[in-house]
């Protein structure tokens, strides 16, 4: 028999909401919601708060459905149940002990519970008694940058086949860069692109461009930007404006390490004669050449993409920018992005501080040696 009990957590908002609005769904008929499902915010900042919370959560799953009938309880984006200064209070942990007994000893028939919390501690007793007799779905982010882009890009892809829609590689690039981790701004802007396209169709790079563009989205390629040119003062300022909008800390990281991980690509490059930069009356212009068994072999089967399909005007905006650094520095700049996003999936400390000492860290050097090369 399944479980009535059900625990959903992860640092994927948008994945975790969407999976206990499922559960919901499938366990009270759309006509039995009125009077049979109860919704509890547990997204609390105060101990009182949170302790109110968890006594509205236990009073309702001791309260039986309307005239016997099914009744579900979501508790729903539950903020204490992680090690944070509400979660250890002893009189929130006094609250969440009724409800561990209840999960433990088995609720009433015709009940069915949902949890769904951004953190859960798997070393607290909530947690072990849903262990034991819940079904838990746990939606968490990658700790390294580079499989956090792999699992977002998969999840694109994933969502595109949903909708009966194509994306080119450039196009999946852009859009990755713009919309960053967060699934339910994917899903959003997905959304947005299928309304406008045809099923089958194939979505090309002026289409992201054009439809997915915002505000949000805009400072996001600015902050990548603003690294590629090492301009501090412009990507610190970049940086709050996104945080003040509530943009993803996860995926502004990732959106760094992307542009990072190019940078180096480009950068070796230059250096090993394979990316050949030429003057001209208009400028600078690069162009490939004829490449080495080594390079051949990484370029057309080890990386996602191969660098030489990409459109002209980024090749060289990339490989400019890849001139600004030396190889040990954005070395430097790939470990300080790996450690910053390490920080914000484990630690306490404010994403918003997370992030300001990851672009002071990889750019702090800046100020005195880049206005000097004119």
């Amino acid at each position: 028999m399944v479980s009535p009990v059900y625990l959903i957590f992860g640092e994927d908002e948008y994945s975790v909401s969407t999976k206990a609005k499922e559960i919901v769904d499938a366990a009270l008929p759309p006509a039995d919601r009125t009077l049979g499902l109860e919704v509890i915010d547990g997204a609390t900042e105060t101990v009182d708060a949170a302790c109110q919370a968890a006594g509205r959560c236990f009073e309702a799953l001791q309260t039986v459905g309307f005239l016997g009938g099914a009744k579900a309880v979501w508790f729903r984006d539950v903020s204490f149940l992680a090690d944070t200064v509400v979660g250890r209070s002893e009189a929130v942990k006094a609250g969440v002990e009724k409800l561990t007994g209840l999960v433990e000893r088995g609720l009433s028939q015709g009940t069915t519970f949902v949890v769904s919390a951004p953190k859960v501690d798997k070393r607290f007793a909530f947690y072990k008694a849903c262990k034991a007799k819940a079904q838990i779905h746990e939606f968490a982010l990658a700790d390294k940058p580079w499989q956090a882009e792999k699992q977002t890009r998969e999840r694109v892809i994933e969502l595109l086949r949903e909708a009966g829609l194509g994306m080119d590689e450039d196009a999946l690039d852009a859009f990755m860069g713009k919309v960053g981790a967060d699934g339910r701004q994917i899903a959003n802007e997905l959304e947005k692109l299928a309304v406008s396209a045809a099923p089958g169709k194939q979505v090309k790079l002026r289409d992201v461009l054009e439809l997915t563009s915002s505000s949000r989205s805009a400072l996001a390629w600015d902050i990548a930007d603003a690294l590629g040119k090492r301009e501090l003062g412009s990507a610190l300022e970049v940086l709050r404006r996104l945080m003040f909008q509530r943009e993803s800390p996860i995926g502004l990281v990732i959106l760094l390490h992307g542009r990072i991980r190019e940078l180096m690509l480009y950068r070796e490059a230059l250096d090993k004669g394979w990316l050949r930069e030429r003057n001209g009356y208009r400028g600078s212009t690069f162009e490939w050449v004829a490449l080495s068994p080594e390079a051949e072999t990484k370029y057309a089967g080890e990386l996602n993409k191969d660098p030489r399909t990409t459109h002209p005007f980024r090749v060289g905006l990339l490989a400019g920018q890849s001139k600004l650094f030396s190889p040990k520095e954005l070395r430097m700049c790939q470990k300080a992005v790996v450690d910053a996003h390490r920080k914000l999936v484990s630690s306490r400390v404010p994403p918003a501080v997370v992030l300001e000492l990851l672009v002071i860290q990889m750019l702090k050097d800046v100020g005195l040696t880049h206005s000097g090369r004119g």
